[in-house]
């Protein structure tokens, strides 16, 4: 999984809110500041995060260091949801648009509502789950959850329960206790926060209907280039296509596509592909459809696919498939490649 570079920033600012160095948790990791200031639809693997997390949780010395993260000002500072949160009418509505916009950040929704007969409850899914990063990720999210509840105007007995899918050692239970401020059960097969159904229609005090709007345009505006970009695998691969014989660099590439080459490359990455594997995936479905014409000679089937010689044609056609060129074409592939290519 891939997820935008903003939950570093995050997670580094909590650090230095805190009172810490974030530059030492970032160096744990072969990080500097630098490496954080980027266009933030460069989406990044979820270890490096998970990485990150570790190295504060070493920093701080804090193993329930996820309590502290889940209500810091780094959330409301590089959120771009803040302002969504701060007018919207009512948490229902709140948490509707936290469901919607979740892609901005990640490509999983970790906060879900759970509205039943029998109760409401957030259901907390964290994009980790296991070890250190995985309490960390839960313990964050859960109190994330709480605030939110508060912000709804959540008293003492609105938050019924919270089950955590761990075990809370005793010399951390009175720390859990007073931040999430409910009864906990631990070691539950899931993660939710059980709360009062009548804080989900409660007017909130500080909507603004116009304020709340213009946030929801910049939001729906961020997430359609955020779809856009989505999309650049494809638009990669047809680019590649039409640009035999030539076999352009990954360079040429992010220039016609308008990005820089570390952001194309990192982009592709979040799609989970690789500029030299679409390159050889577009060869090979150019081969494919070039060798479906049984009267065409091998010399100008390498030559259409830039390649220098048949030998080289030969050996990277016998790497993709398995078969040389010509036991390709006798073994009948080219009928259906005649009917298939695009």
């Amino acid at each position: 999984m891939h997820i935008s570079p903003v939950n570093l920033s995050i997670l580094a600012y909590t650090l230095e809110v805190e009172g810490f160095d974030p530059s030492q948790a970032l160096a744990r990791c072969g990080m500097t500041a630098a490496d954080l200031e980027g266009d933030e639809g460069e989406w990044i693997d979820v270890a490096v995060y998970e990485k990150l997390v570790h190295a504060a949780v070493h920093v701080t010395a804090d193993p329930a260091f996820g309590l502290v993260a889940g209500k810091s000002l780094a959330l409301t500072k590089y959120s771009a949801l803040t302002p969504l949160a701060i007018f919207t009418a009512s948490l229902r509505h709140l948490l509707a648009d936290l469901e919607r916009f979740a892609p901005l950040v990640m490509d999983v929704v970790e906060i879900k509502l759970d509205d039943r007969e029998d109760g409401v409850s957030l259901r907390i899914d964290p994009m980790l789950r296991e070890g250190i990063g995985g309490q960390f990720r839960t313990e964050m999210v859960v109190t994330s959850g709480v605030q939110m509840l508060r912000f709804a105007g959540a008293g003492a007995d609105d938050v019924h329960s919270i089950d955590l899918p761990f075990d809370v050692p005793p010399s951390l239970r009175e720390r859990y206790d007073t931040s999430l401020g409910a009864r906990l059960n631990v070691g539950c097969g899931q993660c939710a926060i059980h709360f009062n159904r009548a804080l989900l229609d409660r007017p909130l005090p500080m909507h603004d209907a116009l304020a709340y709007v213009a946030a929801r345009t910049r939001a729906e505006s961020m997430l359609a280039a955020r779809r856009a970009r989505v999309g650049l695998v494809e638009r990669t691969r047809q680019w590649l296509l039409a640009a035999f014989p030539r076999q352009p660099s990954v360079g040429d590439a992010a220039e016609h596509l308008g990005l820089s080459e570390r952001s194309f490359r990192r982009c592709l990455a979040a799609e989970g592909a690789t500029f030299v594997a679409l390159a050889q995936g577009t060869q090979q479905l150019m081969a494919d459809r070039l060798l479906a014409d049984q009267d065409m000679p091998l010399k100008r089937v390498a030559d259409q696919l830039g390649f220098t010689s048949v030998s080289s044609f030969h050996r990277a056609f016998k790497r993709w498939t398995g078969l040389t060129p010509v036991a390709w074409r006798e073994r009948g592939h080219a009928a259906g490649a005649s009917v298939s290519a695009p």
